[in-house]
């Protein structure tokens, strides 16, 4: 699910689901504490926190957990804030940059950057910044941006919204692979099997899981909340050891959860041939983990996603609990899609709101995965995974409904970015995916933040059938 990004919670982090953030009010710093000046706010966006008439929590509330550290690039971000209320324009870009130099590819941030070039009446520089930005595949309303009005009386502002809505028309083709034979099952994670060429899907509407052969037949793996199975987010397949890591959460606003449930997540691992439950491990609401994403490591243990706690966990198969985290709280802000790198050591973990990050496992290290002064975003990035020279990810926030390839230059950062698919007109909410022998397989169509919008979130949605659909990778 999408996770929260130095943003307010909405659905998904991609997990926490309910809880995540996905709000990117003044840039999407979660935690933001300081209001925008009038003149430089960032419209929320459609998909907000859930309505007023949404069902109450339990009245029984889990003892708050732990708050993550204020991230360094809202700490820019603020002084940007404090800068522009006192109309200081020098120090408004010079944090803006501080803050791209953490998030390079931020298209809000890129965007705040024209602001500052526009205001110090470099209109050559902040068209340049616009019109790079368009070309991202990203929406972002700027015709009515007070800030960018020193711009609106050159000739060539109309490129500006030329090239936008350009670059946010339908690409790339995906076929089906299958119609997930399920009404309902609102799937968030999606896995494959390259033994048996079969895929298992997570249900978040449901709390079940279901195995699906490219034929389209179905079989249950796990049943609605058997063995405590809560919303269903990421899966991952270790074809070797024939087991299947689930991850799933109970978000702490979901009246379908008992106040024992509320804001738990949970890790089951099931043996792929007989389905069978091997273990489980229960994350209590104390940690504030909303765990999301599972990724397998090489030595057989699994590297989780927390995106309300902002970090990565490893897991160890038949430990006493979920893990213990290979990084410090907070230092990935709304952690999403993870997985291992080409290197095989080097783990790559979406923070939501700001781009992808590379993890050292070994020492916490937590750094920018994309070059400086990319002109491609890694953010909003639900599912990701490794390919020979790069990594694939699907990105579901600011118009980025999209399939994506980014390559890997020889230090391992992200230098180039291709659109596989985006935009097209069955898409609704991809979210994750699977690596195939004949391409990239994804749900096309989650509708897993239309689930979390809804008033009632019955099983019984009306949403009828989601999709899988694939692209090639070359």
């Amino acid at each position: 699910m999408r996770a929260p990004c130095l943003n307010p919670p909405r659905r998904r982090p991609a997990a926490a689901i309910a809880a995540q953030v996905l709000v990117i009010v003044a840039i999407g710093v979660a935690g933001s504490r300081a209001p925008l000046p009038a003149a430089a706010q960032e419209p929320a966006p459609a998909v907000a926190p859930a309505p007023a008439s949404a069902p109450a929590p339990a009245p029984t509330h889990p003892p708050a957990p732990p708050p993550a550290p204020v991230h360094p690039v809202e700490v820019h971000y603020q002084a940007a804030v404090a800068a522009a209320g006192r109309a200081d324009w020098p120090a408004y870009l010079a944090a803006i940059d501080s803050a791209r130099a953490l998030a390079p590819g931020q298209p809000v941030l890129e965007r705040r950057r024209a602001e500052a070039l526009a205001q110090l009446g470099r209109g050559d520089e902040a068209q340049a910044v616009l019109l790079g930005l368009a070309g991202w595949g990203v929406e972002l309303k700027l015709d009515d941006n007070p800030l960018l009005a020193p711009l609106r009386a050159r000739a060539d502002w109309p490129a500006v919204g030329e090239a936008m809505a350009a670059a946010l028309r339908p690409r790339g083709l995906a076929v089906e692979t299958f119609a997930v034979p399920v009404d309902d099952l609102v799937p968030e994670g999606l896995a494959w099997d390259p033994v048996t060429d079969t895929f298992y899907l997570g249900s978040v509407a449901q709390r079940r899981i279901v195995r699906v052969t490219r034929a389209g037949l179905a079989t249950t793996v796990c049943g609605p909340a058997e063995h405590g199975y809560l919303a269903g987010l990421g899966l991952a397949v270790d074809a070797q050891r024939r087991r299947l890591w689930a991850v799933s959460t109970a978000p702490a606003q979901d009246a379908r959860f008992t106040a024992a449930e509320s804001g738990t997540s949970a890790v089951h691992v099931f043996d792929l041939d007989s389905g069978g439950l091997l273990w489980s491990a229960v994350s209590p609401a104390a940690d504030g983990y909303g765990l999301n994403d599972v990724c397998v490591l090489p030595d057989g243990a699994a590297a989780l996603s927390a995106s309300d706690a902002g970090l990565v966990v490893r897991c160890e198969f038949g430990g006493a609990g979920v893990g213990a985290p290979l990084c410090a709280r907070g230092a990935v802000p709304g952690a999403n899609g993870l997985c291992v790198g080409p290197d095989g050591r080097t783990l790559y973990v979406s923070a939501y709101g700001l781009g992808i990050m590379r993890v050292d496992p070994g020492t916490g290290a937590v750094t920018p995965a994309t070059v400086p002064g990319a002109a491609f975003t890694t953010m909003a990035v639900d599912g990701l995974y490794a390919v020979p020279g790069g990594l694939v990810a699907v990105q579901n926030f600011l118009g980025l409904d999209r399939v994506a390839r980014f390559s890997l230059r020889a230090d391992g950062l992200l230098d180039g970015c291709r659109v596989l698919a985006a935009r097209r007109p069955e898409f609704a909410e991809p979210t994750t995916g699977a690596v195939a022998g004949d391409g990239f397989h994804f749900i096309a169509d989650s509708r897993v933040s239309a689930f979390f919008e809804r008033d009632e979130r019955a099983p019984l949605t009306g949403f009828g059938r989601a999709h899988v659909e694939r692209v090639g990778l070359e």
